[in-house]
């Protein structure tokens, strides 16, 4: 009698602190996994060859499929638009590596998110690492095959702490970064209540036209944010990252849009106008709090809840 196996993969969840769109022109961009992850936990079982999908999001059922072996087609499923990127993500990873379309048993797969998908935490990210784990690919090939983002969130997903990143002629490059700033107390992540797809802004923009120069400053803002020693300096710092950023997005900054009148700086993560960004201030934690929630944005997390 064979014994089912059961496979446990997980990876983190994450925010762009700074090099949004420039890191796809090879910028230096400063990333934090965070503290919330996807789990993947795949278990073989003897029946038809199909996979029984489960999803949940902090435990809670939130979609399922049944795809069939060894094709990944949807059979049945509980959302089309969830289900037609699965059985794309487990074709390419099939791709990668033909032994995982040969799986000549059945699984029963069930991923939990500790995170709600519309935060802009990385849904897609941590369940393309998870999956590359699964079927023994690169995570980085399977993530270029499905959502040819930058990949920065791929390497946080399988990271431990901050690190800098940035593509070399396509490859992904990335090292470990020592930021965890003294004045990491005053510097708060707030939800602006709404998804932002990434990858929609991403297409609509034409990046090419950027010059060297200012990727190169956008790497300098990088690289002195890691190692900034007074919050001042790094208010500065977002700043000048937010005023580069919005004038080649032709976008007016989050800080003017929204909160002009806040004590101190706020700079937007990830796509422009959507999911979460960082506000930097010296004022007391309750005026930050109170702020942000008077103006109906309830979703706030301090650095150490965080990251």
């Amino acid at each position: 009698m064979s014994h089912a196996q059961v496979k446990i993969f997980e990876s983190r969840a994450k925010l762009m602190i700074s090099g949004e769109y420039m890191v796809l022109r090879g910028a230096l961009s400063l990333a934090l996994p965070l503290k919330y992850t996807q789990r993947l936990i795949a278990e073989s079982v003897e029946s038809e060859p199909l996979i029984a999908w489960e999803s949940r999001v902090d435990g809670k059922p939130w979609f399922s499929a049944t795809l069939t072996l060894p094709d990944f087609r949807v059979k049945k499923t509980t959302s089309r638009r969830i289900s037609d990127t699965l059985s794309g993500i487990l074709q390419a990873a099939a791709s990668l590596n033909p032994d995982f379309r040969n799986m000549n048993h059945s699984s029963h797969v069930m991923t939990d998110m500790d995170f709600h998908p519309e935060w802009g935490f990385g849904s897609s990210s941590t369940l393309v690492s998870n999956i590359a784990w699964w079927a023994d690919c690169d995570p980085f090939e399977l993530n270029n095959l499905t959502f040819n983002g930058s990949g920065y969130d791929i390497a946080c997903a399988r990271s431990d702490g901050p690190i800098l990143y940035e593509t070399r002629s396509q490859i992904p490059n990335f090292s470990t970064a020592n930021f965890h700033p003294a004045f990491h107390k005053q510097l708060y992540f707030v939800y602006l209540n709404r998804k932002q797809n990434s990858r929609t802004s991403v297409k609509e923009l034409d990046l090419s036209g950027i010059p060297e120069r200012t990727i190169d400053v956008i790497s300098g803002i990088t690289n002195e944010m890691v190692t900034a020693g007074s919050l001042k300096y790094f208010q500065g710092l977002m700043d000048a990252h937010e005023a580069i950023t919005g004038r080649i997005l032709r976008k007016i900054p989050v800080r003017e849009a929204l909160f002009p009148d806040f004590s101190g700086s706020v700079k937007s993560l990830g796509a422009w106008g959507g999911d979460f960004v960082l506000a930097a201030s010296d004022a007391p934690q309750d005026y930050v709090r109170d702020y942000f929630q008077a103006r109906n944005f309830n979703l706030l997390f301090n650095f150490s809840e965080l990251v």
